[in-house]
């Protein structure tokens, strides 16, 4: 909130501030207190703010008449004795209505400056008719576009979805309005009016409804004015939340993003919710400013009152100049309390085509550095920052994907699924079984069968199968590989999507590359790391996966990828998280750096530190224990 002169009460009193998901109230009433200690170190009696802050400054909103009532009395004991009159917090209509309509509840305010509220069912505010009497019944809330100084929200984070397995899209219908009771017809209406508001904004239906908050939030604020949002964080990687991204990186300035490393729970900055959380804060512009770059802070753990939050904050806006993400194999900044370090600071470019922002949740992020020069085709360890030139291009480029396994073998698909036959026609590798997943070599676990009338659907769905499979949902402190291949041709399901490549040399060469150290990471770098432990990939953004460029790689390159595969074709490989301490994953490594890449012996030794910090990290582990003889394994007895 720029400009606010905090030892003015007149000032104070022409802020608006809103959360449009207010729950019990506790963001605003933290807001209000965090504004009367700000006035109150101005010498000035914050006893009397609260009038002006209860009837003018103060916006919540919420379906649930009990929230709402329970946000009242939060924000009224701020100061008992003082009176006030009518509040600004609204009972929110939601669902099909006694007319018929159907309504959205807060998100009604995405096509009106002004909505109706549901008084009558628990809501607070009353106002003024024409002739001075009350009039509760017929409460309009007033919140114009471009009106508020603060959106401060922690909105629910359903997304769109399905009862069915391998449910056809068109089927699909959105889980964020199951909320009270409401009948499938009702969900569909409200889902229908929900895309009707929100076309050409933040909102996509697979990044849930918190994306509608965003959209909500950013047309009611005011240039000059501040988002604060906690949301999943693939917010932060998710290509479903590109066009979140996009926004920030076209629309707002001074971006700041925290998230929590933790070491297994505490990933969230909400109490009910064990997904990990970041935290965006950012200021509206005009839109018409150039890219800017964000500051990105790790914590170790969540804050565990008000006081250490202040430090914490206090500590991170004390540093003017973090490292940035291009400064180097050598970590952020570090935020420090006192003499003890509690986390990182890193500087990245938030762009104005929404690129991921990959700087979340690091323990170190030397880590991120290297995983983002990959994707700039630049090989940069830890310890070796003089680093070299590494072909790096996105999977599409290279490679082209088979058919999505909703297209395949769903109600619509040309397939039925089956168990497996040595002589199925049609197989596919589509599940994912740890146990039986531990060689870069998999046999098809489902056979397919050719539903009839669909022959010619087939045949193309066919024409797609290949033998290199990507991993679209990654554990990796439980399954040992990123990427499979089938010794026959065969066609991705919902865990392995199929890749194809220009020959079969390319097609081991990317197994290879893909379980390698370098590979772990880059699928890492560039996975939704909302879960512990694991990396998620959409279908679409696999297409922009960072993978070695198998096209630029001589005869020599090729045939010795060939002769690497048939080498590990028997050897059974470690847990993801363990790369660092697997023998085998120590020898892929050398194989592949030094004899399929040519590099020399310092280089896989750097692969072979950036395993073990990469092993380190929170968000690979996911607080699992490792096995005590997991000892690392580096490449040089002198560093471990």
């Amino acid at each position: 909130m720029q400009g606010v002169d905090w030892s003015s009460a007149d000032d104070i009193g022409r802020l608006r501030i809103a959360d449009f998901a207010c729950g019990t109230g506790a963001l605003l009433s933290a807001t209000y207190e965090q504004i009367a200690s700000r006035y109150a170190r101005t010498g000035g009696d914050s006893r009397n703010l609260h009038t002006t802050m209860m009837e003018d400054v103060l916006i919540g909103c919420d379906v649930m008449p009990s929230a709402v009532h329970i946000t009242a009395s939060t924000l009224a004991g701020i100061e008992p004795v003082v009176p006030y009159g009518s509040a600004k917090l609204y009972t929110m209509f939601y669902g099909r209505q006694p007319n018929d309509d159907v309504q959205i509840g807060s998100l009604e305010f995405l096509a009106a400056d002004s909505v109706l509220t549901n008084t009558r069912e628990g809501g607070t505010s009353a106002q003024m008719g024409d002739g001075g009497e009350e009039t509760p019944d017929n409460v309009f809330a007033d919140v114009p576009d471009g009106s508020l100084d603060l959106v401060i929200m922690n909105p629910p984070f359903t997304r769109a979805g399905s009862d069915w397995e391998g449910a056809n899209r068109d089927e699909d219908y959105v889980k964020q309005f199951r909320g009270l009771s409401t009948a499938l017809d009702t969900q569909k209406e409200m889902s229908e009016r929900l895309r009707r508001f929100t076309r050409n904004t933040a909102y996509h239906g697979y990044a849930g409804i918190a994306s509608a908050f965003v959209a909500l939030a950013d047309k009611k604020l005011k240039p000059g004015g501040a988002l604060a949002l906690v949301l999943p964080i693939s917010a932060a990687a998710g290509m479903s939340w590109q066009s979140f991204r996009r926004l920030i990186g076209r629309s707002y300035t001074d971006v700041e993003v925290l998230t929590i490393t933790s070491n297994g729970g505490g990933i969230s900055f909400s109490a009910d919710t064990n997904i990990a959380e970041c935290l965006v804060i950012a200021t509206k512009n005009d839109g018409a400013g150039n890219e800017n770059t964000g500051r990105f802070a790790s914590l170790e753990r969540r804050p565990r009152d008000m006081m250490q939050a202040s430090v914490l904050a206090d500590a991170i806006t004390g540093i003017t100049a973090p490292r940035s993400i291009d400064d180097g194999p050598y970590g952020g900044t570090a935020i420090m309390v006192g003499e003890q370090p509690t986390g990182e600071l890193m500087a990245l470019p938030v762009t104005r085509d929404g690129d991921i922002w990959g700087t979340v949740r690091l323990l170190d992020g030397s880590v991120a550095q290297t995983a983002h020069a990959l994707s700039e085709s630049r090989l940069w360890l830890p310890g070796n920052a003089n680093g070299t030139d590494l072909p790096i291009a996105a999977l599409s480029e290279v490679g082209h994907r088979g058919w999505h396994d909703i297209n395949i073998a769903s109600s619509s698909g040309p397939f039925t699924r089956t168990p497996p036959r040595p002589t199925a026609t049609y197989p596919a590798l589509w599940s994912h079984d740890a146990k039986r997943e531990t060689r870069l070599v998999c046999e098809p676990d489902t056979e397919l069968r050719v539903k009839q009338g669909q022959e010619a659907r087939a045949s193309e769905a066919w024409a797609t199968a290949g033998r290199a499979h990507l991993s679209k949902g990654f554990r990796f402190n439980s399954q040992p590989l990123s990427a499979a291949y089938t010794a026959t041709l065969s066609l991705g399901g919902g865990g392995w999507p199929n890749v194809n490549f220009a020959n079969e040399a390319s097609d081991k060469g990317f197994i290879l590359w893909s379980n390698s150290t370098l590979g772990l990471v880059s699928y890492w770098w560039h996975a939704n790391r909302q879960q512990s432990g694991r990396g998620m990939m959409t279908v679409t953004s696999m297409d922009s996966l960072p993978v070695l460029d198998f096209r630029g790689m001589s005869d020599e390159q090729l045939a010795a990828a060939e002769r690497i595969f048939e080498e590990f074709s028997d050897k059974d490989l470690m847990p993801a998280y363990l790369a660092d301490a697997d023998p085998n994953r120590d020898l892929l490594d050398r194989r592949v750096v030094m004899d399929m890449l040519g590099f020399d012996e310092d280089v896989y030794r750097g692969v072979r530190r950036l395993a073990q910090k990469w092993c380190a990290e929170p968000s690979v582990h996911g607080g699992k224990a490792r096995p005590r003889d997991a000892r690392p394994i580096l490449g040089d007895s002198s560093l471990g």
